[in-house]
C-alpha cells in the first residue's frame, strides 16, 4: 500500500502567469493579509472588553472592600457595647456611648471620601446639594435662603448621594 501524498501547492511563478493571474494572485495574499490583521483587531478588541469587564469588576470588589474596612471598627464598638449592660448605664453615659459611635460612623465614611452636607441657617440654597422640601418664613433670613436644615445629606466628592432636605425662606409676593 503506497500513501500518496499531494504535494504542496506552490505559488505559481509570477514570470510564468499572465498579467491578469498574476494580479489574481497579488489580490489574494493582499486579501489574505487584510483578514488576517482584521482577526487580530478582532481579538484585540475582544481581550479589551474582557481586560475592562474584569478591571471592572476588581474596583467594585475594591471599593467594597475599603468601605468594609473602614466600617467594621464602628460594628466592633457596638458590639462590645452591646457586650455591657446597656440597661444599667446611667442615661448620660447612653448618650455619650451613641455620640462615640456616630462619630466613630463619620470618621468611617469620610475615610471613605463621603462628606456630609449640612447646611447652616442663612446659607444660600443650592439646587445641587439641598432640596426644598418646604418654605418658611425666619426673621433676618434673606428670601432663597436656608431657614431651616430638616435632614442633613451626603456626598461622595461632587455627586450627592443624598441631598439635604432643608426649609427654604420664601421670596416676596410681588
Amino acid at each position: 500500500m503506497t500513501e500518496s501524498t499531494d504535494p504542496m501547492p506552490e505559488e505559481p511563478q509570477l514570470e510564468t502567469l499572465s498579467a491578469e493571474q498574476a494580479l489574481i494572485v497579488d489580490l489574494q495574499k493582499q486579501l489574505d493579509e487584510k483578514h488576517n490583521a482584521y482577526l487580530r483587531v478582532l481579538a484585540d478588541g475582544q481581550n479589551f472588553q474582557r481586560r475592562a469587564r474584569e478591571n471592572e469588576a476588581r474596583a467594585h470588589d475594591f471599593g467594597i472592600t475599603h468601605v468594609a474596612r473602614a466600617i467594621l471598627p464602628v460594628l466592633e464598638n457596638m458590639d462590645l457595647a452591646l457586650g455591657h449592660n446597656l440597661r444599667a448605664l446611667p442615661v448620660e453615659k447612653l448618650g455619650d456611648a451613641v455620640d462615640l459611635l456616630r462619630a466613630d460612623l463619620l470618621k468611617a465614611l469620610s475615610q471613605c471620601g463621603i462628606e456630609r452636607i449640612d447646611p447652616a441657617v442663612g446659607d444660600e440654597f443650592d439646587p445641587r446639594v439641598h432640596e426644598a422640601v418646604m418654605q418658611q418664613s425666619a426673621p433676618a433670613i434673606a428670601p432663597g435662603h436656608i431657614a431651616q436644615c430638616l435632614q442633613a445629606g451626603y456626598r461622595l466628592g461632587d455627586v450627592p448621594l443624598r441631598s439635604a432636605k432643608v426649609a427654604v425662606a420664601p421670596k416676596p409676593e410681588s
